[in-house]
């Protein structure tokens, strides 16, 4: 009786270290995530406009729409998103932690100001301010997880797990070739992501998921690098009378 219980004892211990995460020798680690930074570091801020789609919702209730998202560099940038045929049914502006989204159909502003996630507030299921959405699909990753990490490990199907030092934290995976392929945030129910790249190595596809059944995809359509835009393109002008209300009060406009 005592060696069978010596044995499943035994069994229980190998299966235990068998799911243990296998490390990394620290050169290897320190290779890949130099050339991660190394990779994003090479893309410059410069003028940008990205047409996407973003569909989103829970599975069997999802909805589409369009995208515009334009900017000088990271300090101030615009989007307006359209539904339907094209109808804008939201223009967002943001500079520094300021945030103003205004609904042409209902006439109402809501502003924020603070360093939290307003995009979540405004229905986005995406969990990065608006400026780091745009640095990651601009492909200035190192912006959106920092530039160091605190451990690592080696992943099942050859990539490399990092563990974040920087605010937004979880753990970063990174192929053979320096390029972030999926983020986990901290916790069991944190946002998972998956990004798909380009011929030209730019972000093309995100892929967004939360354990309470939120999802989103945002395709990178069309990539332009346009001559810089004036203050008046970066600006969101509110039509006289329009009432600008705490983010805190934002509800979606019907569709």
């Amino acid at each position: 009786m005592k060696k069978i219980l010596c044995l499943i004892v035994l069994i229980f211990m190998a299966s235990a270290c068998a799911r243990q995460p296998s490390t990394v020798p620290p050169a290897d680690s320190a290779d890949r995530w130099q050339a991660f930074v190394a990779r994003s570091g090479a893309v410059k801020e410069a003028p940008y406009l990205l047409n996407a789609s973003l569909r989103f919702g829970t599975e069997g209730d999802t909805r589409r729409v369009t995208a515009l998202l334009w900017g000088n560099d990271s300090r101030s940038l615009r989007m307006d998103v359209m539904a339907g045929i094209g109808a804008v049914v939201a223009k967002i502006w943001e500079s520094g932690d300021e945030f103003l989204v205004y609904s042409p159909t209902e006439n109402r502003a809501f502003f924020h100001q603070g360093s939290n996630k307003p995009l979540l507030r405004v229905g986005v299921p995406v969990p990065f301010a608006l400026d780091e959405l745009a640095a990651l699909l601009n492909g200035r990753l190192v912006t959106v997880f920092g530039d160091r990490y605190s451990g690592s490990q080696a992943l099942a199907n050859g990539h490399v797990g990092f563990t974040l030092s920087s605010a937004v934290g979880g753990l970063l995976e990174i192929d053979a070739q320096g390029q972030a392929v999926a983020w986990q945030e901290n916790g069991s129910r944190g946002w998972s992501m998956a990004i798909a790249y380009d011929e030209a190595g730019l972000p093309r596809r995100v892929s967004l998921r939360h354990p309470d059944g939120q999802t989103a995809v945002l395709l990178v359509k069309e990539r332009q690098a346009p001559v810089p835009f004036s203050n008046e393109q970066l600006s969101l002008l509110l039509p006289d009378s329009t009432p600008v209300l705490p983010l805190e009060r934002y509800t979606a406009p019907q569709q």
